[in-house]
């Protein structure tokens, strides 16, 4: 009876879905999915939304070590400026798989799946 009470729990955890990921039949979709795979597993959202937001550029350094006989040498070039600044474009895809299922916000930046959202039960259309 102990073990049935732990398999149980344990059950329920490996049929979950990861957190940001979306189930569309039985196909799964999750961040780092291009646009093209969700409109082909989930079909058209119910709504889109799009927008465009400027996003400080990260510090990138290339860096090399050299060796001088028994002593090492190391270098590192800055390659993006920490005041450069990137366009990014947004779209938030809203699914709704009706009344008896949650709806979802799928987050694309630049045409990648970059977050999945929970929203409340979906509707009647």
């Amino acid at each position: 009876m102990k073990v049935a009470r732990l398999l149980f729990p344990l059950v329920f955890l490996c049929l979950a879905e990861p957190a940001l990921a979306l189930r569309c039949g039985n196909k799964l979709v999750s961040t780092g999915d291009p646009k093209a795979k969700i409109l082909r597993f989930c079909g058209e959202p119910v709504s889109v939304e799009r927008r465009s937001i400027i996003r400080g550029g990260i510090p990138r350094y290339s860096s090399s070590v050299r060796t001088h006989g028994s002593r090492y040498e190391s270098s590192s070039e800055l390659l993006i400026n920490t005041h450069s600044y990137v366009e990014v474009s947004v779209e938030e895809w809203t699914y709704n798989f009706g009344p008896r299922r949650l709806m979802r916000v799928v987050i694309f930046e630049n045409g990648l799946v970059r977050k999945v959202k929970q929203l409340g039960y979906g509707y009647r259309e």
